[in-house]
């Protein structure tokens, strides 16, 4: 088993723990990447996951008011759709952008940028182990309404993406299997599109979860991007290289995400030794996947101070 299939297994038995999935969607979302039940129980037994949830059911927090920004933020509730900014908004622009794995494979993707002026930078925005989902496309918008060409590409686009991959849980064992240099690859592509905008060097990138661990992937790889925000990303398995970065770089943590959390310390020493503006906030309260508006541990509160800081952040170094 690689580190990444680990990780995407242990998410499952922390949706399971938090009452997310039951036992019966738990053993079948595991048993899609593990191959049989005996290696699932075999899992399952060395994590120490039990055959009941340890709680209760998560509950999406709303906020009552906020502090009205001049871009979009997350919404004050969970969405169902996962649209909070219409792409009929006079704001921006929904464009096509035709990226090209190394391969030549067309990838799917999605971007937005600002409906007048010259954008300020590009952002690659990368998708949680879900796929490009109506609530990444709408991240991708908001980031237009912010100034910032948005992108976003599906990672399993030469499997058909998350529109064919309809099952989460098949999507996620799919997604296991990737080689992370590949995907990096994809990601890379994606980051010389954006650059071929007009941006020129002004470019950056944020992603949520997997994505979030993706960020510090193509951060390891040597992206050439100024700054970069990754959200409760998990910690790639080498980060030495992590030391050559130049980007800035704003890692977001969720206080009860207490096994990527707990790698921050690390993460940040490494950005400490390439000698680059460096930040990191763990919010207080929150879960895994808290930006998330279509999930269940949704906290509106904390992903608009975690929204608004991330913008914060790349109009100060995406320049």
């Amino acid at each position: 088993m690689t580190d990444f299939e680990r990780y995407v297994l242990e998410e499952h038995v922390e949706d399971f723990n938090d009452g997310i999935i039951d036992r019966r969607e738990l053993l079948r979302r595991v048993t899609l990447v593990t191959g049989s039940l005996t290696a699932t129980f075999a899992f399952l037994d060395v994590v120490g996951c039990g055959s009941t949830p340890s709680g209760p059911p998560a509950q999406p927090v709303s906020r009552a008011s906020s502090t009205p920004q001049p871009f979009a933020t997350p919404p004050a509730a969970p969405t169902t759709d996962g649209i909070t900014v219409q792409p009929t908004d006079s704001r921006i622009k929904e464009q096509t952008l035709t990226v090209n794995g190394k391969d030549g494979a067309t990838l799917i993707s999605y971007s937005a940028r600002p409906a007048s002026g010259k954008p300020a930078g590009g952002i690659l925005v990368v998708h949680e182990n879900r796929g490009l989902l109506p609530h990444i496309k709408d991240v991708v918008r908001r980031v237009a309404t912010a100034g910032f060409t948005g992108l976003s590409i599906d990672l399993l686009s030469r499997q058909g993406g998350a529109d064919k991959l309809s099952d989460q849980a098949a999507y996620i064992a799919a997604l296991a299997k990737q080689p992370v240099p590949d995907m990096v690859s994809d990601l890379m592509q994606a980051l010389s599109v954006l650059s071929g905008t007009g941006v020129g060097s002004k470019v950056g990138m944020t992603g949520f979860c997997f994505g979030g661990g993706m960020v510090w992937n193509t951060l390891v790889a040597g992206a050439d991007v100024k700054a970069a925000v990754p959200f409760y990303g998990p910690k790639p398995t080498d980060i030495t290289n992590l030391a050559k970065t130049k980007a800035a770089v704003y890692a977001v943590y969720a206080e009860q995400d207490t096994a990527i959390s707990g790698t921050k310390d690390q993460m940040m020493a490494a950005l400490e030794q390439a000698g680059v503006p460096h930040d990191s906030k763990i919010y207080p309260g929150v879960g895994h996947a808290f930006h998330n508006d279509t999930g269940a541990r949704y906290n509106a509160v904390q992903a608009e101070a975690a929204w608004v800081a991330t913008i914060e952040w790349f109009r100060k170094y995406v320049r």
